[in-house]
């Protein structure tokens, strides 16, 4: 039996009462799980900044308008 069959064969069980708190769990399980990969997400990126080599040295705002194609 996959994962989704074992769920779904959990959720027969219980009466529609019962799955109105069962989806306000899972709901919010989820947005808990959403809200924890953002925040490793953010945190992966202050991480890359950190150990960028290049960090501090910023690039003259003429070369960049130059690599996109704008001219000042």
């Amino acid at each position: 039996m996959s994962t989704r069959e074992t769920c779904e064969a959990i959720l027969d069980t219980f009466t529609d009462a019962q799955l109105v708190t069962v989806v306000a769990m899972l709901q919010a399980m989820r947005q808990t799980i959403d809200d924890l990969e953002d925040e490793a997400f953010c945190e992966k990126m202050a991480q890359d900044y950190d150990n960028d080599p290049e960090k501090g040295d910023p690039m003259p705002l003429e070369n960049f308008a130059k690599e996109l194609g704008i001219t000042l």
